[in-house]
């Protein structure tokens, strides 16, 4: 048995030194590799004649390859690694794709670590044909692969990787073979990862590590052996495996059949005699006759007729104008009557009858007769001296039985019936009204009224409706039946039996077992279990090869092979490395360079497999040797974890197209676009370090929004990196380019101090002094302060025209009073001094002085009270017009023109004499709020800011900003660049003070379009918005009470709470967004997300995202927000009525690729 057992394995198990036959199967005419452009490789080809079972096949060989780039770290964590590998091979062989499997170890001049690479293998005729089918079936590789690892990302590779392969099959001296069954484990690899222990269950059940092909890329990196690992899959068809299996089973069946047995001996005599007889009649008769009629009569009529006709037509025409003007007293008296009759008449006739008549008969006759007799007797005897038996016995039975039956029945029913109705109705109803009324009115009354009203209506309508049914029914029934039977039966039996039954017996047994048998039993049904699983699902014959550069990486894969993948669960052969001599050497590299495989064969009764140098593996065996590996030293990353789960929307309506969508089952970008609606437009916070793409977001949007629904865009760029608008496309004439800094090519030529045509002087007076404060984060004295100074100096100047009175009389009091302590003065000197002399001159000259001035301030005041000639002409009413006589409108007006005189040197004059009068008073605490106030304000002073930013006509409206184009049809983009060459306080006050005119602007334009003005919708873009909307610190002196970097005026809250309401959406641009003041980014709906880093930031940006900043769930989001890719953004489009729009979703905005125009490029474009 030993002896068979031998025999039934290979012959290079038994250790036997016979050198293996070499067959001349294979001769190489060409091999090459193709290339696409300079970097990447297409595919490997080699020209061939192979030979074998007796077959020539003349062709090409195709080889594509992908390169493994991303494994997401959770897989080191999946038990389900090679259940996912079985799944993909499984779909392969059912698409008949032969398999390569690559792994490569770079470890010489620039070195690349591991690198696995899947592909397929073709094989046609022409080169074209088999790289054809090659792409084809490369493509259901991937897809596949990419089905099973979620976000696996596979790459082409590179030519420098072709090129090392190509030459490395070529130039590696060893080779070792690699056959039997490895034992795949199925267990997490790792126990490391990312998830919460609280959310994904038991950790503990996976917790140790079963790595294979990671244990022999960790094994020839340490020993920096340069090798190649190539498995060779060739599905085969499931009924060639069937047709083994049944084969197999049989021989299995032998050899179970001589496990274990019994033997036994025995021997036996016996006569027997036996006599019997029987005896049986019987007769039988039966008759049967049955009758039956039905009749059925029905008959159905039914007539309808409707007829409809309508006709309509109407003109209308109404114009009227009138005034009046009534005063009226009068009486009136109404007295009214009513009187209503009513009568109804209502018939009902109705009449039904039915009749019903049925007859049945029946009678029925049987009779019976039955006899029985029996008669048994028996002896018995017996004698034992060896063994003997006497046994008898007799039987006599007689049965009669006779039976007769007769039945007759007779049915008749019958029906009829008939309905028949009449109905009539009648109504009368009678009514009289009267009613009187009498009123009588005096009073007076003129005005003039004029209307004109044109209607016609023709209306026709007719309709006709008739309905005619008649329905008759009738029905008959007779029935009728006879049956007679007649039975008779006789039975006789009679038997006689005598036995003679000598016996004489011996016996022995014995119970054997065949332990070889049982042996190989085991090993054979372990391989008929192997078969049964590949009947089903499908098997590969598969070679593994190893090339390497040196005998001691070598010997270092004989040892990691089968520490890697050896095992002894359902195992037959286990893994076991073959040693070559040098013919076999070259036979096998020979067939490794060409991508085929061995067709040696070895004839070995029952084993699985025919090929010497292939093993016939089952999917999940395959998959121990091709699942990927997670091992990161090496082209292909697996510390990182897989993107979080986003939203898709295949099919967004829309005409604003923001960016392409990433799928995150994939890991790729795709061509769907995520699209905004008009529905869905609001605010929108664009947020993200610097760098990362915010700006080409928001970019896209400005563009988007503007062209397809004409929006008038302004830009609060507080850099210059919008200046790209100019080159977009479609707006040609739509956009304008402002520069605040001094010294601009096209300068923002505005007098901040000029009184907005919309904006009450009174609240311009408190937005500029709040927003100047807020934007050098100042404290409420030095708020105090500027409003102060402002509000003189707007009173001074007339612009806050119901102070002028007040302002003046203020001033001319004061310098009574003056004059009266000055004439108290001098009296009492007169008094202390003698007749002679005189009140000194000084007294005289003072109180001259006094007197001008009064003078001089009433004169003023008298000017500013009335409309000089410019003035009038201006508001179109006559010079002299007292100016509180004016309507509110008239008084804006007059307003903003004598605003426009007002220069901001006035304002800082007025500052300078707060500061020497709290100086000398002495006031610590207010000089050193004055100084903080004055370092900011004073750079305004200078004589390039005062010539951009001072008094003139030539000022702009700031309130007239992005209406570009015809008259009739005004939107456009304006973007206000503010550089890198000014201070940032003076951008952030400018810029704040320039955002709150146009949202206040809008308010009233809103209205104003509410009778008929035509407005477009204002969207206003912030760069750099926390320095806009918070201000920035500095400043040598501030004050003690200067407000924290988080906080806002409450100017900017309330226009993203109230925004949209008047059709102004407000888009800001931050960095910091746990710094954003909280009501802000509440309001913003929609919102752009790029990679944030700071834990505070992230904190705030997870609950808009509908996400938990708690730290328990949700913490791959967060971990996400400070690793998202450069240029892409979680986008969430939160305004809609459906809950499903509300998801985020993870997008690459798309870039408006456009030239960045220079200064005199500007200039030429827009002079």
């Amino acid at each position: 048995m030993i002896q068979q057992i031998t025999e039934m394995l290979p012959t290079w198990l038994t250790r036997k030194t016979a050198a293996l036959a070499i067959p001349a199967d294979l001769q190489v005419r060409g091999s090459g590799i193709a290339f696409v452009g300079q970097t990447q490789t297409d595919y490997l080809w080699t020209e061939m004649t192979e030979v074998e079972h007796g077959r020539t096949f003349t062709g090409y060989r195709v080889v594509r390859l992908m390169m493994l780039k991303f494994l997401p770290l959770e897989a080191s964590a999946d038990s389900g690694l090679l259940q996912k590998m079985r799944s993909i091979l499984r779909g392969l062989a059912g698409a008949q794709v032969n398999l390569v499997y690559l792994a490569g170890g770079v470890f010489g001049e620039s070195p690349l670590g591991i690198v696995q690479c899947y592909g397929v293998t073709s094989f046609a005729d022409t080169l074209e044909e088999a790289a054809r089918e090659s792409a084809r079936d490369l493509g259901l590789m991937e897809g596949a692969l990419k089905a099973e690892f979620r976000q696996m990302r596979l790459e082409p590779i590179s030519a420098r990787l072709g090129n090392w392969v190509y030459d490395s099959l070529e130039k590696m001296p060893h080779a070792l073979v690699t056959v039997g069954h490895p034992d795949p484990r199925e267990n997490s690899r790792s126990p490391h990862g990312t998830q919460n222990p609280l959310t994904t269950g038991d950790q503990a059940a996976q917790g140790y590590s079963l790595q294979q092909n990671e244990i022999l890329y960790r094994g020839m990196a340490s020993l920096r052996e340069d090798f190649l690992l190539m498995a060779l899959a060739y599905h085969v068809p499931i009924d060639t495996i069937s047709d083994l299996l049944i084969g197999y089973a049989q021989e299995t069946s032998v050899w179970a059949s001589q496990q274990q047995g019994i033997r036994s001996a025995s021997f036996g005599v016996s006569l027997p005699a036996m006599l019997s007889g029987a005896l049986a009649d019987s007769a039988s008769r039966s008759y049967g006759t049955g009758t039956g009629v039905a009749d059925s009569t029905g008959a159905a009529h039914s007539v309808g007729s409707g007829i409809s006709d309508g006709y309509a037509h109407s003109t209308g025409h109404a114009t009227s104008v009138g005034g009046s003007h009534t005063i009226n007293s009068g009486t009136s008296s109404s007295t009214g009557t009513g009187t209503s009759d009513g009568t109804s008449v209502t018939d009902t006739d109705s009449h039904s009858s039915s009749s019903s008549s049925s007859h049945t008969d029946s009678s029925g006759t049987s009779g019976a007769t039955s006899h029985s007799a029996s008669d048994t007797w028996g002896f018995s005897g017996g004698l034992s001296a060896v063994v003997a038996s006497l046994n008898g016995s007799h039987s006599w039975g007689t049965v009669d039985s006779s039976m007769a039956g007769w039945s007759q029945g007779n049915s008749d029913s019958t029906m009829s019936g008939s309905t028949s109705g009449s109905a009539h109705a009648e109504g009368v109803s009678h009514g009289v009204t009267a009613s009187q009324s009498q009123g009588v009115s005096a009073g007076e009354s003129f005005g003039e009224s004029w209307s004109s009203s044109d209607s016609v209506s023709d209306s026709v309508s007719h309709g006709t409706s008739s309905s005619v049914g008649d329905t008759s029914s009738q029905g008959h029934t007779n029935a009728s039946s006879q049956s007679w039977s007649d039975g008779l039966g006789h039975t006789t039996s009679s038997g006689l039996a005598v036995g003679v039954a000598p016996s004489f017996s011996m016996g022995n047994s014995a119970q054997w077992q065949n332990d070889p048998a049982i042996l190989i039993t085991e090993i054979m049904r372990t391989q008929e279990k192997l078969l049964r699983t590949a009947s089903i699902e499908g098997a590969y014959y598969t070679d593994l090869y190893a090339l390497t550069s040196t005998e001691r990486g070598l010997q270092a894969m004989m040892g990691l092979l089968p520490e890697s993948f050896q095992g002894t669960e359902e195992v037959v052969t286990g893994v076991q490395c073959r040693t070559l001599n040098d013919d076999e050497n070259q036979y096998i590299r020979a067939h490794a360079q060409a991508w085929t495989p061995s067709t040696r064969v070895e004839t070995i009764p029952g084993a699985l497999s025919g090929y010497m140098d292939s093993t016939l593996l089952t999917m999940l065996q395959l998959a121990a040797y091709t699942s990927p590996g997670v091992f990161e030293q090496g082209m292909a990353q697996t510390t990182q974890e897989e993107t979080p789960k986003f939203a898709f929307f295949p099919d967004m309506p829309g005409d604003v197209v923001l960016g392409n969508q990433w799928s995150v089952e994939n890991g790729e970008l795709t061509n769907v676009m995520l699209r905004l609606s008009r529905d869905r437009h609001f605010h929108t916070a664009f947020l993200g370090d610097s760098g990362f793409g915010k700006t080409v977001a928001a970019e896209r949007l400005a563009y988007g929004t503007t062209a397809a629904w004409h929006f008038r865009t302004i830009v609060l760029d507080f850099g210059q990196g919008w200046r790209k608008a100019l080159n977009w496309p479609g707006l040609k004439g739509r956009v304008d380019i402002r520069q605040l800094f001094p010294g601009a090519k096209r300068p923002m030529r505005w007098n901040f101090l000029k009184i907005p045509r919309r904006i009450d002087p009174g609240r311009y007076v408190s937005l500029i002094s709040e927003l100047f404060a807020n934007a050098g984060q100042m404290g409420a004295r030095q708020l105090g302060f500027m409003r102060r100074a402002l509000t003189e100096l707007y009173s001074r100047e007339g612009v806050l025209i119901l102070n002028i009175q007040p302002y003046y009389s203020k001033k001319i009091e004061a310098l009574n009073a003056q004059f009266t302590k000055l004439a108290k003065s001098a009296q009492a000197t007169l008094d202390s001094q003698d007749d002679e002399r005189k009140p000194k001159k000084n007294f005289a000259a003072s109180a001259e002085r006094l007197v001008d001035e009064r003078a001089a301030l009433e004169s003023r005041m008298s000017e500013l009270l009335t409309l000089d000639d410019e003035e009038a002409t201006a508001l179109g009413i006559p010079a002299g017009t007292d100016v509180l006589a004016l309507s509110s409108e008239k008084q804006q007006m007059l307003a903003t023109l004598r605003s426009k005189r007002v220069s901001v040197s006035d304002w800082l004059d007025l500052l300078r004499a707060y500061y020497e009068e709290v100086a000398a008073s002495k006031d610590q605490a207010s000089r050193t709020s004055l100084e903080g106030v004055l370092l900011r304000l004073e750079q305004f002073g200078d004589s390039q800011m005062l010539a951009q930013y001072g008094p003139g006509d030539d000022s702009l409206a700031v309130e007239d900003l992005g209406l570009l184009g015809p008259e009739d049809d005004q939107w456009g983009v304006t973007v206000v660049e503010g550089g890198a060459e000014m201070d940032e306080f003076a951008k952030s006050a400018l810029l704040s003070l320039m955002a709150v005119i146009l949202y206040l602007d809008a308010i009233v334009r809103r209205r104003e379009s509410l009778a008929g003005e035509k407005f477009p919708p204002m969207q206003i873009f912030f760069e750099e918005a926390n320095k806009v909307l918070s201000g920035v610190g500095g400043g040598a002196a501030s004050d003690s009470e200067k407000k924290s970097g988080g906080s806002v005026a409450e100017i900017f809250q309330t226009m993203w709470r109230d925004g949209r309401k008047y059709f102004i959406y407000l888009h800001l641009m931050g960095q910091t967004a746990a710094e954003l003041p909280p009501g802000i980014l509440a309001s913003c709906a929609n919102m752009f997300v790029f990679q944030t880093k700071d834990g505070k930031d992230r904190d705030t940006i997870l609950p808009h995202l509908a996400r938990s900043e708690k730290g328990i769930v949700n913490t791959e989001y967060k971990r996400y927000l400070a690793r998202i890719p450069r240029t892409m953004a979680i986008a969430k489009l939160g305004y809609s009525m459906d809950v499903l729009d509300l998801e985020p979703a993870l997008i690459q905005p798309l870039l408006l690729a456009v030239d960045e125009p220079a200064d005199a490029e500007i200039v030429i474009s827009l002079q």
